[in-house]
Parts: structure tokens; C-alpha cells; sequence
């Protein structure tokens, strides 16, 4: 049986996603989760790789094991057993095998949302979860030259040094905007992949607009010139988030639904 995840975290005591020996990571933490259920070593997948402090309402993740425990049973148990800055929000059967899912390679796309706070004093409450910046932000500057994100563009410009020499920097951004919500501007984009610090690096770019740096035919430059890394303010990793991953045919958790004809047999409420 292969179980696909919803999972919602807090990455601020995280060493990111991605398991690492001697540091806890959302990756260990599900996969020790596992072992105290299962009474074994179980591998955990995820879709999407975030780094240090950037958190997610919409990672998703899958593993495999045969089990009579109903789904919302896994829920409660794996939620049970891990420390309450990481939650699993939903869990689904999902086609295994050779060909089964794969939540990296089947995604269609991935949503992050980048909240900048201008307000004059730091907020306590939500400081993990914005980035605050002492200038005030013109947020109609800021959308203005988030719309030349839109497209099939070279993003070489916004690569991390993570980024190998010889990876394809091509990406296809499917829609982008900033916009103002009280003391907080929102920057959402959504596109089928991104590189590594590809977000944080155009979220410096935008707040370089939005505080009057400079303008927003900046963009168009830096994806024009296709130096690596050019784009080099990277924005802090608090303010970041990724909301949400979508798959082609999704079914209850907004993954893909299994296809085989006795798939109603493995669903158990």
C-alpha cells in the first residue's frame, strides 16, 4: 500500500525538509513517527525540498506499508507522536508500484507565498512567520513587477550556489502578484518548479521595488541577462511558505486518486 500526505509545519526549529544526520528535519521527524507506529525503518518522500526556517500548509509526502490502520488512524498516530510544529492534515491511499506516486515528479504545480511586514515595530506574534523591513512598501510597484515573472523565462539570474553549473534554469511561472494586506504585502507565485532560493531572490527584487531602490524594468534585465545568481538579495527564510501542491485527477486530499478497478476496497473511513 503507498499513503500520500498532507502536511503543514512550522520550519522555524527545522533544519529544513530533507533528512540530515544530527539534525532534525520534517523528513526525520515524520520518518521517526513512522518507526514508533510500525515498529520499523520506513522511508518518507516529499514533493518539495525547503530550506531552514521556511515553513508549508500544503508539503506533501508519501511512504509505503501494509497496514489494517485506517487512515485517519495513521493521522492520529503519526500527529500523536510528533511534536506539535509539524502536522499531517490529510492522508490517502495512492497508487504504488513502479509507476505509482511520486509527489516531486507528479506535481503540476507549487504555490509559495512570500509575506513581507512593513508595520513600524516588529510583530511578536507572527515574527516567525513575516519578514519584517523597516521601509514602507508600495505594493502596487511591487505586483507591477511581479507580472514579468509570468512566462517561460531563464531564471539562471535568481539561482542559488546550491544550483548545479549544469542544471537547465528554464522555468515556467504560471501567475504571480503582490498584494497589500494591512501591515503585510503577499507576494504568491505559483510555477511547475523553481530553483534553488529562486523565490527568496526574487522576493529581494521585489523589495527592492517596493522601498524605491529601484524600478520594476528591473526584472526584465536580470532575466535578460541570464548571469548566474546576479539577482543576489536573498530575503530571509521566515517570511516564506509553501501553500499548496497540485496533481492532475486529485481526489480526496487533493492528490491523484488510485485508478486500479478494486481501489474502493482500500478505503476505509
Amino acid at each position: 500500500m503507498r499513503f500520500g500526505l498532507v502536511v503543514e509545519y512550522d520550519g522555524t526549529e527545522f533544519h529544513g525538509s530533507q533528512l540530515q544526520a544530527n539534525a532534525r528535519t520534517v523528513q526525520g521527524e515524520i520518518e521517526d513517527a513512522l518507526r514508533k507506529i510500525f515498529n520499523e525503518n520506513i522511508r518518507m518522500y516529499l514533493a518539495s525540498r525547503t530550506d531552514s526556517g521556511v515553513h508549508a500548509r500544503g508539503q506533501v509526502g508519501r511512504f509505503d506499508e501494509e497496514t489494517n490502520l485506517t487512515l485517519d488512524k495513521i493521522r492520529i498516530a503519526l500527529n500523536h507522536y510528533m511534536a506539535k510544529d509539524v502536522r499531517i492534515r490529510c492522508v490517502q491511499f495512492v497508487q504504488d508500484g513502479p509507476n505509482g506516486f511520486d509527489p516531486r515528479g507528479d506535481a503540476s504545480s507549487r504555490t509559495y507565498v512570500y509575506t513581507f511586514n512593513d508595520a513600524r515595530s516588529e510583530p511578536a506574534l507572527d515574527r516567525h512567520f513575516v519578514t519584517h523591513v523597516r521601509k514602507s512598501l508600495d505594493a502596487v510597484m511591487m505586483n507591477e513587477a511581479s507580472q514579468s515573472f509570468v512566462g517561460l523565462h531563464d531564471f539562471a539570474a535568481f539561482a542559488g550556489p546550491s544550483t548545479p553549473p549544469d542544471a537547465p534554469t528554464l522555468r515556467n511561472v504560471a501567475s504571480a502578484s503582490a498584494t497589500r494586506n494591512g501591515d503585510n504585502v503577499e507576494f504568491k507565485i505559483t510555477a511547475n518548479a523553481y530553483l534553488h532560493q529562486q523565490i527568496r531572490r526574487i522576493a529581494g527584487v521585489l523589495y527592492e521595488v517596493g522601498s524605491g531602490k529601484t524600478s520594476p524594468e528591473i526584472v526584465g534585465q536580470l532575466l535578460a541577462s541570464a548571469n548566474r545568481g546576479e539577482a543576489s538579495h536573498v530575503m530571509p527564510a521566515e517570511g516564506l511558505c509553501l501553500e499548496e501542491i497540485t496533481y492532475n485527477g486529485s481526489g480526496e486530499c487533493g492528490l491523484p486518486s488510485i485508478t486500479t478497478a478494486d481501489s474502493t476496497d482500500l478505503r476505509v473511513d
